[in-house]
C-alpha cells in the first residue's frame, strides 16, 4: 500500500476507536455469579427494570386552563406498620409429603439454614423463604411449598 492510503486507514481506525461507545466492566465476582445463574437457570435472562410511569392529563389545554393552579390534594395519612416478629426473617412455610411414586430420579437436596435446625431453603426458589422440614427424616422427599416441586431433606 502507498503511504497515503496507510495514513488514511490509520486515521479512520483511530477515529473509530475514539467514537466507539465505552463498555463498563463489572467485577469478576459478578461475572461468575451471572455464569452460575445461567447454568443453574437456563433460559432466564435478566429482567428489564420497569419503566417509571408518568401520568399525563387527559384534558386538552383549553379545559385545563380553568383549573390552574391546581388545588393541592390533602396529605395522605402515613401508613400504619403491620406487626411482624422480625422484618429481617424470610417467611417460613411447612413442607408437605408428595404423592408416593416409585421412580428413581435425580432430586436435589434442600439447603440447610445455618443456626436453624429443621429449616431449609428450597433448591428451586432459594430467595422465597425458609421451608420447615422438622417432621421429616433425612433423605425424605418433600414438596416445596413455594414452587410445588419435590426435593430431598438434608
Amino acid at each position: 500500500m502507498s503511504s497515503a492510503i496507510k495514513k488514511i486507514f490509520f486515521a479512520l481506525a483511530i477515529s473509530a476507536l475514539i467514537a466507539a461507545p465505552r463498555a463498563d466492566a463489572g467485577s469478576l465476582g459478578d461475572f461468575f455469579k451471572a455464569l452460575g445463574n445461567s447454568i443453574a437457570h437456563p433460559g432466564q435472562g435478566k429482567k428489564p427494570a420497569p419503566k417509571p410511569q408518568t401520568k399525563k392529563p387527559k384534558t386538552k389545554g383549553a379545559e385545563q386552563a380553568g383549573d390552574y393552579p391546581p388545588t393541592p390534594a390533602p396529605p395522605a395519612p402515613p401508613p400504619t406498620p403491620t406487626p411482624t416478629a422480625t422484618t429481617s426473617q424470610p417467611p417460613v412455610r411447612p413442607a408437605s409429603a408428595p404423592p408416593t411414586k416409585n421412580s428413581k430420579r435425580d432430586i436435589p437436596y434442600g439447603i440447610p439454614v445455618p443456626n436453624k435446625p429443621g429449616f431449609v431453603t428450597s433448591p428451586y426458589s432459594p430467595k422465597a423463604g425458609y421451608v420447615d422440614v422438622r417432621g421429616f427424616p433425612s433423605g425424605t422427599e418433600v414438596k416445596d411449598p413455594y414452587s410445588g416441586k419435590i426435593f430431598l431433606t438434608p
